[in-house]
């Protein structure tokens, strides 16, 4: 006798496999719209994070070195470009007659080994020694007006014949060495005397310009020290940029100066568009 052998065979409908794929299509909807809200913000965490960082990055630079500035020679313009005189090194001079060997070369007795306020060019002993010792060497003032020559600065007030972008106070340094003594040349007789014994070594002007209208701030050095920033161009810093304010208080005796840095750097994919930081530096104003 035959046995009759059947298979029973289960499966979808057409009418099944279609309600589940808009079942399936109607709860991703769901889980998207739950999840787009975290994950957008998550997204705009890390651009706003970028833009501190990119912000944070050139606030950090531009402090740095305005920390370096000469006393006194810090200038705002229409709140978008801060400019200064970037020291090399600065120290002390010997305002008396020394009790030993000459230092400068040239066979000078020991009392020129201090600095005379009354000639245009000298040497004289340092008190202590420099870190930076000056390499690039002129002969004429010229030669520091023009940047191209590291140059001597003593007592810089920026008010008038004390100014050093005026050319009051600044000569061309024709040599030195790291603990014994400077010469310099080409310059008038230095003005006026620091209480405090004091110089500095000016290497270069150094300016932050500001251009929202490209959206970029640019640094830009070695151009001349009397004649402003003018077309130079620079390198540039940070861009993004959709707004800046600086500003300068230059202090007192008893208080330090102060430069206020604020820039906004902008991203047009951001939510709010943009970040904004402000950071202060307190600068040297005793000269």
């Amino acid at each position: 006798m035959d046995r009759l052998i059947t298979h029973n065979k289960n499966g979808f409908t057409l009418i099944e496999m279609i309600i589940v794929i808009l079942v399936v299509g109607i709860l991703s909807s769901v889980l998207f719209t739950v999840l787009r809200g975290p994950m957008q913000a998550f997204i705009d965490v890390e651009k706003r994070i970028r833009l501190v960082d990119i912000a944070d990055t050139a606030l950090q630079r531009m402090t740095r070195e305005i920390r370096l500035a000469l006393p006194n020679s810090i200038r705002v313009t229409g709140g978008t470009t801060v400019e200064f005189l970037r020291t090399l090194d600065g120290g002390r001079y010997r305002a008396k007659p020394g009790g030993g060997a000459a230092v400068c070369p040239g066979g000078f007795p020991p009392a020129q080994d201090r600095l005379n306020f009354a000639l245009a060019s000298d040497c004289f002993e340092i008190l202590g020694a420099l870190n930076n010792v000056p390499t690039s060497f002129g002969a004429t003032q010229a030669e520091c007006l023009a940047s191209t020559a590291d140059c001597l600065v003593i007592y810089n007030t920026g008010q008038l014949t004390a100014d050093a972008y005026n050319g009051d106070n600044i000569a061309v340094i024709t040599a030195a060495t790291t603990a014994n003594y400077i010469t310099f040349a080409g310059a008038p007789p230095f003005p006026y005397r620091s209480p405090r014994q004091r110089f500095f070594i000016v290497d270069t002007p150094v300016s932050f310009v500001c251009d929202t209208g490209t959206g970029q701030i640019r640094r830009i050095d070695d151009y001349p020290v009397n004649t402003g920033v003018g077309a130079a161009t620079g390198n540039l810093l940070v861009n993004q940029v959709s707004a800046c304010s600086f500003s300068y208080n230059p202090g007192s005796a008893r208080r330090a100066g102060l430069v206020t840095l604020s820039i906004t750097i902008q991203d047009s994919s951001l939510a709010g568009g943009s970040v904004t930081l402000l950071q202060q530096a307190h600068v040297d104003n005793q000269p």
